[in-house]
């Protein structure tokens, strides 16, 4: 028998993507507040369509505005290919059209959405961060770095 593995949502602490951090542009986390707000109060026109608008803007601020949604999302994704595929592909499946989405849908999209502008906003700034900061470490050190010396069964010079 397989076990399921059960969440309470109550007493979880929500994962840290879930917060939308200062970092993404104003105009997305805006509408994304409005669709968080409209999917708590079960207003399914309101919050599709502001999760669809924010996603939208986010193309517009990532410079990947194509034909349709989805050549624009696979165009984000080339862009941000640190990030996971399956993300955008949950995105395609959910974020296109302009029906409204039932209640646990929307939810998926508007996480699904959070989790992407967390991977490029928090974490791409973060590995940039962190590169620039050791880029400047190794600039600073008067020679350059020297690597270990092989060990086991190396010699330095073959015997004659």
């Amino acid at each position: 028998m397989s076990e399921s593995i059960a969440i309470d949502n109550d007493t979880a602490p929500a994962p840290r993507f879930l917060v939308v951090d200062r970092r993404v542009p104003d105009a997305i986390r805006l509408l994304l507040e409005e669709a968080d707000g409209c999917l708590n109060m079960s207003f399914a026109v309101g919050g599709s369509a502001c999760v669809r608008r924010a996603i939208q803007k986010a193309f517009e601020i990532e410079g990947v505005e194509g034909d349709d949604f989805s050549t624009s999302l696979t165009a984000l994704g080339q862009k941000h290919q640190a990030v996971a595929p399956t993300l955008f592909q949950v995105m395609g499946v959910l974020g296109g059209g302009d029906e409204p989405l039932p209640g646990d849908a929307l939810k998926a999209l508007i996480a699904t959405f959070k989790g992407v502008l967390y991977e490029i906003y928090v974490l791409g700034e973060e590995r940039l961060e962190n590169i620039a900061y050791l880029s400047e470490l190794l600039q600073d050190l008067d020679s350059p770095p020297k690597l270990p010396k092989a060990r086991g069964g190396a010699t330095t010079k073959p015997r004659s």
